[in-house]
């Protein structure tokens, strides 16, 4: 996202009241730039995936910032046509949907990655929530990705809410490679656990529609004769022709128009609730904006 270099330390804006009196207002840089910065972002073809189903298409956005070399090994499986033909062939109803590699010849190909659970508090751009969270000390966004922070910890990560890309891995932390899993719905338990690397950005209806495993049979594998539903093709954006290459912007922030997007979800003043709910957002209940831009 641009950032905009303002000089003074304020800005005074003069406004005419209904008294033809005038006001000052004085504005820090963070709120100058959050007023003057553009509304979306581009999502870029490099971290732009197309995950093609009998249901639709799935789109994900990989996080290289988080997570360099997961989204690095995920781009070049995509980009080696390994999981063409690949199944979900662990889905689970309200967990997690699950695909990888069958062929251990395949998968030893692929190196294990060393965690990229967390990392230490940087400097980019976090736009706390606003709300006190029962996992983490203090939530909020980063580029659209839902965060962690912990001041205490010095580090900050990306959650297990709904539409989060992980690698699935055994019990050695540094044992992710080529099984991946998409959140169904928010296992925030599994936060510095695992490594997040992407989260899904359109289609999420369609992973909801993959077929289910029964967790109390191999925990949720999906067992013969029966098989998991196919990936038809897995596709990275920046390898396909511009002409049709489909395109995607978030949401920025820090911007109003994000603030705004909150404030809708959070303070509910329909006539329809003649109770009004508490002024609170969980975290992985509100999805940041993300439109399709024309093709």
């Amino acid at each position: 996202m641009r950032s905009l270099i303002i000089g003074a330390l304020a800005l005074s804006i003069t406004i005419a009241c209904h008294a033809q009196e005038a006001v000052d207002i004085q504005l820090t840089e963070d709120e100058i730039a959050s007023a003057l910065a553009p509304d979306w972002r581009d999502v870029s073809p490099e971290n732009l995936i197309l995950v093609e189903t009998v249901y639709g298409d799935i789109v994900i956005e990989l996080n290289t910032d988080f997570a360099p070399n997961h989204a690095a090994q995920f781009r070049q499986l995509v980009q080696d046509d390994v999981y063409n033909g690949i199944r979900f062939y662990r889905v689970i109803e309200a967990f997690v949907a699950q695909g990888g590699l069958q062929d251990e010849a395949v998968i030893e190909q692929y190196p294990t990655l060393k965690n990229e659970n967390d990392r230490p508090i940087s400097g980019a751009a976090f736009v706390p929530l606003g709300n006190a969270d029962l996992f983490a000390p203090l939530v909020g966004h980063i580029d659209g990705f839902a965060v962690g922070r912990s001041e205490t910890l010095g580090s900050e990560w990306l959650l297990h809410c709904p539409g989060a890309l992980a690698m699935a891995r055994d019990t050695d932390p540094d044992s992710g490679s080529t099984e991946f899993y998409i959140v169904l719905d928010a296992q925030r338990y599994l936060d510095r656990n695992l490594t997040v690397f992407g989260r899904v950005i359109d289609g999420m209806q369609y992973v909801q529609k993959l077929k289910r495993g029964v967790r109390a049979i191999e925990s949720g594998v999906i067992q013969a004769p029966e098989v998991g539903d196919e990936i038809m093709s897995m596709t990275l954006a920046a390898d396909m022709d511009p002409a049709i290459r489909p395109a995607y912007q978030v949401q920025a922030m820090p911007t109003q128009a994000f603030e705004d997007a909150k404030s809708e979800k959070r303070v509910r003043e329909e006539d329809f609730f003649y109770r009004k709910p508490p002024e609170m957002l969980d975290i992985c209940g509100f999805e940041v904006p993300v439109r399709k831009t024309p093709e």
